[in-house]
């Protein structure tokens, strides 16, 4: 493994995200998520972070959105095996995560936090020597944020700007402050890094990544209310559901959150002169965005345009091009075929398709087609390949950054390690 010390790994124990430098210096060797040889996800223990020295690290791109760097030597998940990077290029596909299950020790944290939390990374600013705001046109998610403020003994107070369509939320200390008092509010935030913070700063802190399930979907419920979007596209029939950020950590951070659903996900940059960049991150998909809105769903007045999108996908033919399995995959299929002596007539019919020829091995196949395959053929490791853990994305451009320290990390009963969101071997 050759990674640079900006890699974030998962931590299997309390779901944060490490870098691979912070690991190195502390000398911490947590629990890790890695895949096992079915290609589903365990917790594995770190026993080694080394120093490997200086050397050029490559930027890899995927359709995703998803960004990995590495050295040209490290070792990425194909569909026949671990293979270098520098024997890649663009269009070839690699193994990342579908989904990333609940920390195994959860942090409890009290609803009246995770709200707050959301809409201040969202839509707040807490920043000195100025009062702490929150700013927004949603009287629902008003009424959340002050239900919230009181928690710490806030009491909101709401100034209304017509002319700027806007309502803002003063939310003051309880208390006069005095040298070494501070507003409950804003050390609280500071505890999570995120006090003084700009737009394009902010991210999710490591306490969310180690709630369980239900209390990081009310985190996204409530983030997804202050600058995301829910809409149904009646020119193009289809959903248009997406979060938008100065903050590519931010960003990075609600995607790796969205994988505790197993919702899958797009990042796109968006520019404009004259300002900063700006990052999308879409939900593409009927069954992909009816995932979302059914198990995270949005809060406030645009929950109204969530029930009204999922009225219109449930009815929608599903497409299943958002989830593929390589190309490859079809000469172990024709392999099979060949040793239990059936004919690709004989398939097509068992499948209950028509028979095309050549035609049916060039396109890549569903996880449900190839799991309907695995059936026909009763073949394990096809059905497997259906069920695993991993997503197959796509390599979009590789860059050369330059020189940098890297880093190898061993693990006690595994060969890989989940890295930048992608599947990273060690060795």
């Amino acid at each position: 493994m050759s990674l640079p010390a900006s890699a974030r790994i998962i931590r299997a124990d309390n779901g944060s995200l490490i870098t691979i430098g912070e690991l190195a210096q502390t000398g911490d060797r947590p629990l890790i998520w890695t895949l096992d040889q079915r290609k589903r996800l365990t917790a594995q223990p770190i026993h080694r972070v080394a120093h490997r020295g200086y050397a050029e690290v490559f930027r890899v791109r995927l359709g995703s959105g998803r960004e990995l760097e590495a050295t040209d030597c490290q070792l990425c998940m194909t569909l026949d095996g671990p293979t270098a990077l520098a024997n890649m290029a663009s269009g070839q596909r690699i193994g990342v995560p579908r989904r990333v299950p609940e920390p195994l020790v959860p942090l409890r944290m009290v609803d009246p936090e995770v709200i707050l939390l959301a809409h201040m990374i969202g839509d707040g600013s807490c920043v000195k020597n100025q009062p702490i705001r929150y700013a927004s046109i949603d009287e629902e998610s008003l009424d959340a944020v002050t239900a919230a403020a009181r928690h710490f003994g806030v009491t909101a107070i709401r100034d209304d700007y017509p002319s700027a369509r806007v309502i803002t939320l003063r939310l003051p200390a309880p208390y006069h402050l005095t040298h070494g008092k501070r507003n409950p509010i804003a050390a609280w935030l500071d505890e999570f890094g995120l006090f003084d913070k700009r737009s394009y700063e902010k991210f999710v802190p490591s306490e969310v990544f180690a709630l369980q399930n239900v209390r990081v979907g009310l985190f996204l419920r409530h983030l997804w209310t202050t600058d995301g979007h829910v809409s149904w596209d009646a020119r193009s029939q289809i959903g248009r559901l997406y979060y938008a950020s100065t903050s590519r950590r931010l960003i990075d951070d609600v995607a790796h959150l969205l994988l505790r659903f197993g919702v899958l996900f797009r990042i796109k940059r968006v520019g404009k002169e004259g300002y900063r960049d700006c990052w999308h991150l879409h939900i593409y998909g009927a069954e992909n965005q009816l995932r979302f809105l059914r198990h995270i769903g949005v809060h406030g007045s645009k929950d109204a345009a969530a029930e009204a999108l999922i009225a219109k996908l449930e009815p929608v033919r599903r497409n299943t091009n958002l989830d593929t399995v390589p190309t490859d995959v079809w000469t172990r299929v024709r392999a099979a075929l060949a040793e239990k002596a059936i004919t690709q007539r004989d398939f097509a019919t068992a499948m209950n398709t028509k028979f095309c020829g050549s035609a049916m091995w060039k396109r890549s196949p569903s996880r449900g087609r190839l799991h309907n395959v695995s059936i026909v053929l009763e073949d394990r490791d096809l059905h497997d390949l259906a069920t695993n853990d991993v997503f197959w994305d796509e390599i979009v451009e590789i860059t050369s950054l330059g020189e940098q320290d890297v880093y190898d990390i061993g693990i006690d009963g595994a060969d890989n390690v989940i890295a930048q969101g992608i599947v990273a071997h060690t060795g």
